[in-house]
């Protein structure tokens, strides 16, 4: 089935679903599985981004939504921003946005939400100029007056709209998708270089480039879900020194050591980055992994103990 069927069959079917029950229901799965299969195969964008559907957490969603994950920003609508595919509560149409998570909104600015999630608008479209020209840009119409659904319109940065009865053939909304994704590789650059306003030791006297391309990896490292996925498979000592933090101090140490990404710098740039926990991660302690980022040898564990690690 490809991505244009998949909607069309969620605009047409989704009334009728649900008014039956939420659990085991066939609709149900398929937006949550096949529709992000369907994206991942058309679309080949290997393990940095995250795709998911939702039809609704044990009730229906008044809005169903598909969206896709950069994992160096988010990996859930909650925070961040996102692709994703936002149907309209009458079911009229399906936007593809580029929005914004909004539970983080909410915490901070509480009644003010909406309002926020309008300004973070303007600045992600000041940074985009004038390449999100050919999108619908700002607030978008669901037809809703639920309040999640409000902040959903409230967080569109840009946007295409498609009716139900006009959905375009397979290449022209993979061509949409293929430029909004671009548009969300370059808000994430733009964050990356920008990031950590006061530089940390082992950023040094880097130039722009390589100074971005450490900031990528420090990034990845600093995903929580990889992180952890990294030490439950590689374990909790250190790849090179081969301290155990749980021996040492006791419980306080029990369970702590950090992922170090083990892919060569060069090769961060553009958006396919390779984000497998088993082959692109190690462990290291604190004060290796510090060291490994002074070094040349990031991504070569075996040659950086034996060249630099002293202690016998």
């Amino acid at each position: 089935m490809t991505i244009r069927d998949s909607l069309i069959r969620v605009l047409h079917e989704y009334n009728q679903a649900r008014h039956l029950p939420h659990a085991g229901n066939h609709l149900a799965a398929f937006i949550r599985h096949d529709i992000p299969q369907t994206i991942t195969d058309t679309l080949e964008l290997g393990e940095r981004y995250k795709i998911k559907g939702s039809p609704g957490n044990g009730n229906w969603a008044t809005i169903p939504w598909v969206a896709i994950f950069d994992r160096l920003i988010t990996e859930n609508a909650q925070g961040g921003y996102y692709l994703v595919f936002l149907f309209r509560e009458d079911l009229s149409g399906v936007y593809l946005s580029l929005n914004q998570g909004v539970t983080t909104v909410r915490e901070q600015y509480r009644a003010d939400a909406r309002s926020a999630l309008r300004a973070r608008t303007s600045d992600f479209l000041a940074q985009l100029g004038d390449e999100s020209d050919s999108f619908e840009c700002g607030p978008i119409d669901l037809k809703t007056t639920a309040e999640l659904g409000l902040d959903y319109e409230a967080g569109s940065i840009c946007a295409r709209f498609y009716s139900r009865d006009a959905i375009p053939d397979e290449p022209a909304l993979i061509g949409d998708l293929t430029h909004l994704l671009r548009l969300y590789f370059l808000l994430t650059d733009k964050a990356i270089r920008i990031s950590h306003v006061e530089r940390e030791d082992d950023e040094g006297p880097l130039g722009e480039e390589d100074l971005r391309l450490l900031r990528t990896h420090k990034r990845i490292e600093r995903n929580q879900q990889l992180a952890k996925m990294a030490k439950t498979i590689h374990g909790y000592t250190c790849m090179v020194c081969n301290i155990d933090f749980g021996t040492v101090y006791g419980d306080i140490g029990k369970g702590y050591i950090e992922a170090h990404h083990l892919t060569p710098l060069g090769s961060l740039k553009g958006q396919k980055v390779t984000l497998d926990a088993r082959k692109d991660f190690a462990v290291l302690c604190s004060n290796c992994h510090r060291m490994i980022h002074r070094s040349d040898l990031i991504n070569d564990i075996t040659t950086f103990k034996e060249k630099h690690y002293k202690r016998s």
